[in-house]
């Protein structure tokens, strides 16, 4: 009978066993479902801001072109401006140069 009782006792602790990864997988899954839920969202509205940027954009420049009386500088200007910006950003990504370490410092570290 003991016999028995064990293999009851492991298949119980299997199926317990079963039921917890289960869990996990289910937890996990609505975490992975939340993010792409705000991935989705962020990435319709950061659309919906560009379009509104470009229009907005266009509209700059033909006001330039009218106040210049240009059928093209306002959208060189317009185009400048932009391209200038994008390039302070790209500048500022970029990953700072490493410090110099003086001999000394390396000496110091060398001694410890």
């Amino acid at each position: 009978m003991g016999f028995f009782e064990n293999n009851r006792l492991v298949d119980l602790l299997t199926n317990y066993l079963k039921t917890q990864f289960e869990i996990i997988k289910l937890d996990i899954q609505e975490h992975l479902e939340a993010l792409l839920e705000r991935i989705f969202k962020f990435i319709i509205i950061a659309f919906a801001f560009g379009i509104a940027g470009i229009f907005a954009l266009m509209g700059i420049a033909n006001a330039l072109n009218q106040w210049l009386s240009s059928a093209f500088w306002g959208y060189l200007i317009v185009a400048g401006i932009s391209l200038l910006v994008g390039l302070l950003l790209v500048a500022s990504f970029r990953a700072p140069l490493p410090e110099k370490i003086s001999e000394e410092e390396i000496e110091n570290e060398s001694d410890n």
